[in-house]
């Protein structure tokens, strides 16, 4: 690749360091902002849109009132929230330019996503190659959904393939083959989520269907002959039964094969908070999986005569 590849530009909303559940051992893992999905669960929603966002945290805000002075859209005022005093932001009136951000002493306000080139994301991934190359790890790429920025992803792989760093990607793997092709020409490990077995129910639940995400998966096994692991999020209520368990399973023992592992990964409560940052409210209602059904599953796994783990 030629040096204009490292100009190449993607929304970032976070360079995650010491990071040791994307892969094998630590890594920096690069959050892209954009998502053709959107997963009832998501644990990162501010990933779903590829353009800069406001949040706000109203644990931080001390209604001391900077952000209203400053809004030029004069959607920011005081008024209650959690029994607090606290700014609050109309969105249908932001234009989230982040003129509140700026004033805010508490950073209770936060403009996430910031377009950034290969090559500057790259110097942060290698400010800790020291860290990486010692417990052989590498640089995860995430999202959002890497296979949303397929050029950047493309360059970005390669430049980390050029300075011997081992690489990986988290993805959904919905997109047509050729882009699924690209990204995974310098990938050394594939993390691949299966969210549902059934097409009707997974378009339910991320609103896509799943036949281009189980045909990329297969393909990358078969044919590309990459490694990977399937992942799957477990939400109770939606994707935990012994029917759609039994299903992947039998996917990955049938289609890809005794080699590949399934890792279960227990609904957690982060992008409950994030989505109220957001402005938003949660469009699901679910209760964190207890341990012993998480084990039950992970037996279920195995009964296929499939490595299986709970967690990435």
């Amino acid at each position: 690749m030629t040096d204009r590849y490292m100009e190449l530009t993607a929304p970032i909303f976070n360079v995650q360091t010491y990071s040791i559940h994307d892969g094998p051992g630590i890594r920096v893992t690069v959050f892209e902002k954009g998502c053709p999905l959107r997963c009832r669960w998501c644990a990162n929603p501010e990933s779903n849109l590829a353009r800069p966002q406001l949040m706000t945290y109203a644990a931080k805000c001390t209604a001391c009132g900077r952000c209203v002075a400053v809004c030029p859209q004069k959607a920011v005022s005081i008024g209650e929230l959690h029994d607090k005093p606290c700014a609050l932001t109309d969105r249908a009136l932001c234009v989230e330019c982040g003129a509140c951000v700026d004033v805010c002493p508490c950073e209770a306000r936060e403009i996430v996503g910031q377009e950034k080139t290969v090559r500057e994301v790259l110097d942060q991934v290698l400010r800790d190659k020291l860290f990486i190359d010692a417990s052989g790890g590498g640089m995860t790429v995430s999202g959002g959904e890497c296979l949303a920025h397929p050029d950047f992803t493309e360059a970005l792989l390669y430049a980390a393939k050029e300075h011997g760093l081992h690489t990986a990607i988290e993805s959904s793997s919905f997109a047509p083959e050729p882009i699924f092709d690209q990204v995974l020409r310098y990938v050394d490990l594939a993390l691949l989520d299966i969210k549902h077995m059934d097409s009707n129910t997974h378009r339910e639940l991320t609103g896509v269907p799943n036949e281009q995400i189980l045909s990329n998966i297969r393909h990358a096994v078969r044919d590309l002959k990459k490694e990977v692991t399937v992942r799957v999020p477990t939400i109770p209520g939606y994707n935990d039964s012994e029917e759609n368990i039994r299903a992947t399973a039998r996917f990955v023992k049938e289609e890809l094969g005794p080699g590949v592992g399934v890792h279960l990964l227990p609904y957690h409560r982060l992008g409950e908070s994030k989505n109220e940052s957001l402005g938003k409210a949660m469009d699901l209602s679910v209760t964190v999986p207890s341990d012993e059904h998480m084990q039950e599953l992970k037996a279920l796994v195995e009964s296929y005569g499939l490595y299986c783990q709970i967690g990435g």
